[in-house]
């Protein structure tokens, strides 16, 4: 793919003209673009002017991935948690760079939900309370149900129930957004 054809794929998919973008960035794929294989995996994953298609989806990240782009283990990560794959979704979560906060948000997640995962007992928490301090919303909201529920090493009842309306107005402005989304002030 030359440069002038990758500029123009990133012009149409910005402006979201997805089938006038497939074609440069099929040719970009083929060419060894970890992007043009970053945004195939999108567009694949949601279906933007192609039919979904989940496998082909991974496919793409994978090289995309392979190729550099680091943003694509976020995608890779969460395709494995929606498939019921843990133990490969925390893998990938852990090797996630792009996407720190939300990073460790999903690896609580995937070790509460599947606790032979965690290393060491109390990981799924340390990651929570850590994701927690560095501002993921849905992370605070968790620790905030936790203090409230009474686990004493988050807190007391009370400091649960102000961080909880702390954190509300934002919760529920995001509430309809994307759930995978970084969650920062």
């Amino acid at each position: 793919m030359t440069a002038s054809n990758e500029e123009i794929a990133q012009q149409l998919y910005k402006q979201k003209r997805y089938k006038e973008a497939l074609p440069l960035l099929e040719e970009g794929a083929n060419a060894g673009s970890a992007w043009a294989h970053g945004v195939l995996g999108w567009m694949y994953w949601y279906g933007h002017a192609v039919r979904k298609d989940r496998d082909r989806s991974l496919h793409h990240y994978q090289l995309a991935h392979d190729g550099g782009d680091d943003s694509a283990a976020h995608p890779l990560g969460l395709s494995h948690f929606e498939a019921g794959r843990p133990e490969l979704a925390l893998e990938w979560f852990r090797k996630d760079r792009h996407r720190p906060i939300s990073s460790l948000y999903w690896q609580y997640r995937t070790i509460e939900a599947h606790p032979h995962l965690a290393k060491h007992a109390g990981e799924a928490d340390d990651i929570l309370l850590e994701a927690a301090d560095s501002g993921h919303l849905f992370a605070k909201r968790d620790v905030a149900c936790r203090m409230m529920k009474g686990h004493k090493r988050f807190g007391t009842r009370r400091q649960g129930l102000f961080l909880w309306l702390g954190i509300y107005p934002d919760l529920f402005r995001l509430g309809l957004a994307d759930l995978y989304d970084e969650r920062l002030r």
